[in-house]
């Protein structure tokens, strides 16, 4: 059995976006985020939930290099 949440309403998605925002401020300076929709799925049979959210963000290129030099991906 796998329950589903679907978070569409602005009001939500802006109350996670300022979330998000405040987690990141922390690693990235400077990187703002816009939460465009959210999923979140719960499956009781593998006690795991999956989350999938589809974000726009704006970026410099410096901050760009910066972020993919900390996750070591160059």
């Amino acid at each position: 059995m796998e329950d589903i949440m679907l978070i569409r309403s602005s009001f939500l998605r802006r109350i996670i976006s300022q979330i998000i925002n405040k987690m990141l401020k922390k690693q990235f300076p400077g990187v703002e985020l816009e939460l465009k929709d959210a999923q979140a799925n719960w499956s009781e049979k593998e006690q795991k939930m999956k989350v999938h959210l589809e974000l726009d963000a704006e970026v410099t290129k410096a901050q760009l290099v910066d972020i993919l030099k900390k996750n070591h991906v160059i």
